[in-house]
């Protein structure tokens, strides 16, 4: 590897990006676009993220796969719910995918909670994301907005 005029390597030293660590950057990149597409009610920008869509949400059991599906189910979140902030508190690299930690909150509301996403991957491809959350505290959230909006 050639380095920079000026700049030497100390021997026997290489400093290299490994394939494994460019992987993971544009694997993290490519959540972050998603979750900002979330943020946006980007529809269009959230589905190009995807090389295959499928979301698989644990706690009611429910997996919407492929394009129509998880459009459906995301415009339906939009429609059901109230207008929700996502924010990538952690992020954690494995071979296959990233284990995100998400802080989600509701602006103007005293909704606060942390969720786990799982977003696989098949090589640069984005495949699923998988979520983890405490359904009876994500619905005590949702009591929080309703007693607000009453």
């Amino acid at each position: 590897m050639d380095t920079a005029p000026g700049w030497s390597e100390p021997a026997g030293v290489r400093v290299r990006v490994s394939a494994a660590a460019d992987l993971y950057r544009r694997r993290e990149a490519l959540v972050l676009r998603h979750v900002a597409g979330e943020n946006d009610r980007d529809l269009e920008a959230i589905m190009a993220t995807f090389a295959h869509p499928r979301y698989e949400i644990v706690p009611t059991a429910m997996v919407y796969d492929g394009d129509a599906a998880v459009r459906q189910m995301i415009l339906t979140q939009w429609e059901q719910l109230p207008r929700m902030h996502y924010v990538a508190e952690q992020v954690f690299h494995s071979a296959d995918g990233l284990i995100v930690e998400t802080r989600t909150t509701c602006p103007g509301t005293p909704v606060d909670m942390l969720s786990i996403n799982l977003f696989g991957f098949d090589g640069d491809g984005l495949i699923l994301e998988r979520c983890y959350f405490d359904r009876m505290l994500f619905a005590a959230e949702l009591e929080k907005v309703n007693a607000r909006n009453d």
